[in-house]
């Protein structure tokens, strides 16, 4: 018996609605790029092409378009553009707000509400703590300034990324995303110190910093203050896509974990295999930065693994050799730079036949400075952005803690530090209350998943390590690129509410460690 024909009704009903309505567009933007190709140059056309085509895939798959505007927030796309391309400063600060596309496919097509959680209502607090403390500022306009770069690198940041990640498939990706992107910075920075091409900073992706200084010794070589010769203390040292290289060694540090959690998690050896080589190359990239607080903050989260028994005492010696051994083949300066972390211990005790060296006591004059403007200003601050321009600098001359002259008005290099003489007790009171309870969650949900959810365990101690990365380099850095701090938080604040998704969900895992292990390293799926 023959079929009846169906209706053209019928045959459009059965089609899948999202692809027509994603390929009408596209039909017709096409129509239209080969239109004004005829008229206008070729070359503008197919990167609006590119556009439109990397618009309609957004609309079309909304998870892509939060993994593209992370890796572009991580690698400092939209700052290169605009300092080293001339984009316009609106187009390419809005880029945070593509992440709408899946909130708003969360919220029209699968009808899920909004989610708002402790940490983002304390945001709101840290906001009004600051809004308080530009009361007391010397400039106002500097003041609203800095407070609309929190509102929308921080407030906004996080509440976009809390609301277009929902699920542990997406974290993982997201994850995987900045895994590869420090992978490729760390590898263009090996390169370079490979080649010796520090001229080709690819597109401002991998660019370095000559450091001059004025090296100050006396005939017998001891470190002095008096006499000085110019030298060149340290040349051509990555700063990545910042071009700071602390600020570079940072921003690595933080997700150098992130490729020890894949590399726990995957289940596939290519994966695995790429977890360790981006391991390796964001490794190489920390330690051609030359920092010597990354450095610290590494040797202090390997003797935290040590005490949380995720690594042996024998294997956190064959993990120091093997640091060890990749410094003398990746950065054989880098001993020589280490080395005046010894003079540390002359500031604290005169006697000492060490002496710091030119970089440590102005570092230190400058926390000394901050430190000393908190204390006049204990309660709010000075006013948000107000401790550089209008303090550092009669700071920074006082006899009381002028350690090294300082010709011009420099930042605190201390988060906390500089936090405290803008903001006061009440700003940094409320800044370090967000993150003390962000960790201790993470640790508590570490303790109590790690018997019958290990990955979900894993996951957690990761985004502690994470944090832990950044608040120990912030000890030697200020809060600038305060972007990369506020989405880590938001990447914990969502790893905490999916790990209690998933603890409701059931399901524990089967474990394959040794079971001497607090939380096992590679989970059975």
């Amino acid at each position: 018996m023959r079929k009846p024909q169906e209706s053209t009704g019928s045959i459009l009903e059965r089609l899948n609605r999202p692809l027509l309505w994603t390929a009408i567009p596209a039909v017709g933007s096409f129509v239209a790029l080969v239109s004004l190709t005829v008229r206008y140059d070729a070359f503008a056309v197919l990167v609006l092409g590119l556009l439109l085509a990397a618009a309609l895939a957004m609309l079309w798959w909304p998870e892509m378009a939060t993994l593209a505007v992370v890796g572009i927030l991580y690698a400092n796309l939209a700052a290169l553009a605009v300092h080293k391309y001339g984009v316009n400063e609106l187009v390419a600060g809005s880029v945070a707000l593509v992440l709408g596309i899946p909130l708003a496919h969360f919220l029209l097509v699968q009808r899920q509400g909004l989610r708002i959680d402790r940490t983002f209502l304390l945001l709101l607090a840290l906001l009004v703590c600051m809004l308080i403390s530009s009361l007391f500022a010397r400039n106002p306009g500097i003041a609203l300034q800095r407070i609309g770069e929190f509102l929308l690198e921080g407030v906004a940041l996080y509440f976009l990324v809390l609301n277009a990640i929902r699920n542990l498939t997406t974290l993982k990706r997201v994850m995987r995303v900045l895994m590869l992107t420090a992978a490729l910075l760390g590898s263009l920075s090996l390169y370079q110190g490979i080649t010796r091409s520090y001229g080709n900073e690819f597109w401002g992706l991998a660019q370095r910093t000559l450091e001059l200084e004025l090296a100050e010794r006396t005939d017998s070589g001891n470190t002095q203050i008096g006499r000085k010769e110019p030298a060149v203390r340290l040349a051509d040292r990555a700063g990545g896509p910042i071009g700071d290289p602390n600020r570079y060694a940072q921003n690595l540090m933080i997700v150098l974990p992130f490729a020890v959690f894949l590399f726990w998690d995957e289940r596939r050896f290519t994966r695995r295999l790429t977890a360790v080589v981006a391991a390796g190359l964001i490794l190489c990239g920390v330690l051609l930065t030359y920092s010597r607080g990354a450095f610290v903050t590494m040797v202090g989260l390997l003797v935290l693994m040590v005490f949380l028994r995720y690594i042996r005492p024998a294997h956190f010696l064959g993990a120091v050799v093997a640091l060890l051994l990749l410094i003398a083949a990746a950065a054989p300066a880098y001993y020589k730079r280490m080395e005046t972390m010894l003079g540390v211990q002359g500031l604290f005790a005169p006697e000492s036949g060490a002496r710091p060296d030119a970089v440590t006591r102005r570092r230190t004059t400058e926390m000394l400075a901050a430190l000393k403007v908190f204390v006049d200003h204990p309660l709010f601050g000075v006013g948000p952005g107000q401790y550089m321009p209008f303090y550092a600098g009669t700071y920074q001359r006082s006899i009381d803690i002028a350690l090294q002259h300082i010709g011009k008005p420099r930042r605190a290099h201390n988060l906390y530090f500089e936090m405290a003489a803008e903001t006061g007790l009440v700003g940094l009171g409320m800044f370090l209350v967000i993150v003390f309870l962000l960790l201790r969650q993470l640790a508590r949900a570490r303790r109590r998943w790690a018997r019958g959810r290990p990955d979900l365990a894993n996951l957690a101690t990761v985004f502690l390590f994470s944090l832990l990365a950044y608040l120990g380099t912030a000890v030697f850095l200020h809060l600038s690129f305060e972007r990369y701090y506020w989405l880590l938080v938001a990447l914990a604040s969502v790893a905490l509410r999916i790990g209690l998704q998933g603890e409701q969900g059931g399901g524990a895992r089967r474990l394959v460690s040794s079971p001497d292990r607090a939380v096992p390293c590679r989970i059975s799926h």
